[in-house]
């Protein structure tokens, strides 16, 4: 079963900067401190449908994305916001796993956009919540963890002397008793696709000898069940 309701899309004051792929967001005249929230998620005028979650907001002017943009030297941006709704569970209609269509699993699927006099105003969204349908506000399924947020922290740039050791780090805050799995990444080089390091799966990288890797991002990969799997920003290693 599916639980319909209404998602808000509200401009941002203020007009949107981003730098060559960056996690930073600048404006002038931006109220950010009392429009935005962290974890919520922004779009940027000229990537239609393409959420940044927010990370961190340090005035009314600045803020730091969860993950880099991948708008190239984009200036003069605006910016809206999607909010989900909150449901309580009592209007929530459970299914077990076993009832659920092919390929449905819970959590929230983006329809369309409103149109007519909500254009550019409302999406419409669909819930599948699994539990039981008899008593959902009382079943452990959708009490505890089916729906979860994580938010990631930004990954520091590292620089050391060659032969040094250096260590990339990223701190994950989740809700709804998610727990957080990480993945670790490398670009090498800074060029090409990310590839997954065999064994990097605590929130802490550590590269013993930096020999060689000079250039190379590195970037966590981190999920957990009910959760979206998000993406950290890539962060450069450099051998001096």
């Amino acid at each position: 079963m599916a639980l319909w309701g209404d998602i808000d899309v509200a401009a941002v004051t203020g007009t949107g900067v981003t730098t060559n792929k960056s996690v930073n967001v600048s404006a002038t005249n931006g109220e950010f401190t009392t429009e935005l929230a962290v974890g919520e998620y922004v779009v940027f005028s000229n990537q239609a449908g393409v959420e940044y979650q927010i990370n961190s907001i340090t005035d009314d002017d600045n803020l730091v994305l969860t993950t880099a943009t991948t708008n190239t030297n984009a200036t003069n941006l605006t910016m809206t916001k999607t909010e989900k709704p909150a449901y309580d569970n009592e209007n929530v209609f459970g299914i077990n796993a076993a009832e659920a269509p092919g390929g449905v699993t819970p959590g929230w699927v983006k329809v369309t956009n409103g149109t007519g006099g909500r254009a550019g105003r409302t999406q419409y969204e669909t819930l599948v919540a699994f539990g039981d349908p008899a008593k959902p506000s009382e079943s452990s399924d959708l009490d505890t963890g089916l729906f979860g947020v994580i938010t990631l922290s930004t990954v520091a740039d590292q620089e050391a002397a060659s032969g040094e050791a250096e260590a990339f780090s990223v701190t994950a805050t989740t809700t709804n008793s998610v727990t957080a799995t990480f993945q670790w990444q490398v670009q090498t080089g800074g060029t090409g696709a990310f590839a997954d390091i065999n064994g990097a799966t605590a929130s802490t990288l550590t590269i013993g000898d930096n020999s060689g890797l000079d250039g190379n991002r590195y970037r966590c990969v981190v999920s957990g069940t009910g959760a979206t799997t998000v993406t950290s920003n890539s962060a450069l290693l450099t051998e001096t």
